[in-house]
């Protein structure tokens, strides 16, 4: 069966009840010299060392102070739409894109103190840990800089070089200052290192834009002694030439700055092992798209490759918990850091189990606080677009009503909310980057972009539809959202009884309904779309 009010209380009960006691441990002098030990005995062993804060067990939450630096693609739509829509031609050149700035970027890594948190469609996630405080800020934000100046290099001459000068990207790049919270969700090829707290969050925001340039907070422009530029509204990016000013300096402290090599020296490394064939060459990739049969939850990310990739219409899903950064911002303040992890463990697998188990979904991945999954509801052979934007209208109710079990469940989560954006169209997933465990899972199409961006246009506890799911809503839903494709408050109930107005519309996934006798005699919907 799919969602149950039943069946979710107790499974987030049971959540709550297994849920790991939360380790917080303060990064210098706690975390360091343990993970300095067992990075010892690694090596001595020939085994592989992952950075610091990569792998922490679940349970474990480490209070550091970083440089959050968030690195978008401003020009990304440029490769994934040709003569304006999205085909499989150029869904394979921009991820040909992506898979050239994705290595990139971990191959500058490798060589600096930056570490890479997380890559998410055109954006990426890094990080420059400071276990020195306030004495240590003015180091790590050089060194922050260094990544930036030296990523912007290799990926220029990567395109050139590599890529005859026809993948080039135009970069618009975040930065703050300030202590977070690291956690992780993952293991093998889903680890999910986090950063929680405003600094991550606004660094992402300076990010979010179509200026091209380095946006740098008030807080580390304070460190930088340049002036205050205000608040988000009032964005003034770092001038070039101050900029270069700045990275100036680094030459005169290299040792500090995290700078081990120049970048044409990674960037000919990078060359001499293609040649070698000892790595794939990054702008060729042979993408070859299969259809996925529903349910999508048994997706296995290991077996997805560029050669074997998943490509189909599907409904993208973003919801996040609004306030929870002021939330765990305030319990860094008052020691509380231990309830707030354990708050958010518990919602986010129950959004998890919403999507994959009650409806058939895959979870991509976690940004931080939010959640983007798939649904989708079709044949052996193609997608149905009217049944998936229904299911996942259900699969919306479904989240909305488990996270109000779990704020009645858990102490102190009374004020967060749940936005949730969604959105139809042709998606590829798979996975790219450098090989191995480091490799990248990733949906990434209009629809992940537009059902992202229409979550972030909600208020408090609303639901938003992107254009192509508006045009899909079954007439019986008319009701429940208005014209500019939202929804207030819109819970599973809500979902279910707007539906049961219309017999031909099944109310449950068909991975559900196939094993279900009370459903089985449900036709499969035809739906007139608005």
């Amino acid at each position: 069966m799919a969602w149950q009010y039943g069946q979710a209380q107790q499974r987030i009960r049971k959540l709550i009840d297994e849920a790991p006691e939360i380790d917080v441990r303060r990064f210098a002098d706690e975390y360091m010299p343990l993970y300095e030990a067992r990075k010892a005995v690694l090596k001595a062993a020939n085994e592989s060392v992952a950075p610091p804060l990569f792998d922490l067990q679940k349970g474990r939450a480490v209070v550091v102070d970083t440089v959050q630096i968030y690195i978008a693609i401003t020009n990304y739509d440029d490769y994934r739409i040709e003569e304006g829509r999205e085909t499989e031609a150029s869904h394979a050149k921009a991820l040909r894109f992506l898979h050239l700035y994705y290595s990139a970027c971990d191959r500058v890594i490798e060589q600096t103190d930056a570490q890479r948190v997380d890559f998410h469609g055109s954006r990426m996630h890094a990080v420059v840990l400071n276990p020195d405080g306030d004495e240590g800020r003015h180091d790590s934000l050089l060194k922050a800089l260094s990544f930036i100046r030296d990523f912007r290099v290799v990926a220029d001459q990567a395109n050139r070089e590599l890529a005859d000068s026809h993948l080039d990207a135009v970069f618009r790049i975040g930065v703050d200052i300030g202590p977070c919270v690291a956690i992780n969700n993952g293991n093998g090829l889903e680890q999910e290192p986090m950063f929680l707290g405003s600094s991550a969050n606004h660094a992402a925001k300076l990010a979010y834009g179509d200026e091209p340039g380095i946006f740098l907070s008030d807080r580390a422009r304070a460190v930088l002694d340049q002036p205050a530029v205000g608040p988000l509204e009032t964005l003034v990016k770092l001038d070039e030439d101050v900029f270069r000013g700045i990275i100036d300096l680094r030459d005169e402290v290299t040792a500090s700055s995290g700078v081990l090599r120049d970048p044409q020296v990674i960037l000919k490394e990078w060359r001499d092992e293609i040649t070698a064939k000892s790595v794939p060459d990054p702008t060729i990739p042979d993408f070859v798209f299969h259809y996925k049969e529903p349910p999508l939850n048994d997706i296995k990310f290991a077996d997805l490759m560029p050669s074997s990739s998943i490509r189909m219409g599907l409904a993208s899903l973003f919801a996040d918990l609004s306030g929870y950064t002021a939330y765990i911002d305030n319990a860094i303040a008052a020691g509380s850091i231990a309830d707030a992890v354990k708050a958010l463990y518990v919602v986010r697998q129950e959004l998890q189990n919403v999507v994959e188990d009650d409806f058939g979904g895959r979870k991509i991945r976690f940004i931080g606080d939010c959640i983007h999954g798939v649904v989708v509801e079709g044949s052996r052979t193609e997608t149905d677009p009217n049944e998936t934007v229904a299911i996942s209208l259900v699969c919306a109710g479904g989240l909305r009503s488990s996270f109000a079990i779990c704020k009645a469940e858990l102490h102190g989560i009374g004020d967060l909310g749940l936005t949730i954006g969604i959105e139809f169209g042709p998606t590829p997933i798979t996975r790219i980057g450098i090989r191995g465990e480091r490799s990248v899972r990733l949906a990434s199409s209009i629809a992940t972009a537009t059902s992202e961006k229409v979550q972030r246009g909600c208020d408090d506890d609303q639901v938003q539809l992107g254009p192509e799911a508006q045009k899909l809503v079954p007439v019986a839903l008319e009701d429940l959202i208005d014209a500019n494709g939202t929804a207030c408050d819109l819970t599973h109930d809500d979902v279910i009884t707007g539906l049961s107005l219309d017999t031909t519309v099944p109310v449950a996934p068909a991975y559900h309904r196939a094993h279900s006798p009370a459903d089985t005699g449900v036709p499969r919907a035809h739906f007139t779309p608005r």
